[in-house]
C-alpha cells in the first residue's frame, strides 16, 4: 500500500513538472539571433 502511495506521489510530481515546463515553453518569447547573442558579439568585437 505504501508503494502504491509513493508511486502515485512520484507520478503527480512528474506530471506537474512536465506541465510546468510546457507552460514555460509556451510563454517564452522567441528571441532573434541578435537579441540572444548580442552580449557575446559585443565581447568578441572588443577583442
Amino acid at each position: 500500500m505504501r508503494r502504491l502511495v509513493f508511486t502515485v506521489a512520484v507520478l503527480a510530481v512528474a506530471v506537474a513538472g512536465i506541465s510546468a515546463s510546457f507552460a514555460a515553453v509556451h510563454h517564452a518569447k522567441t528571441s532573434t539571433f541578435a537579441e540572444r547573442f548580442a552580449p557575446a558579439l559585443e565581447l568578441m568585437a572588443k577583442r
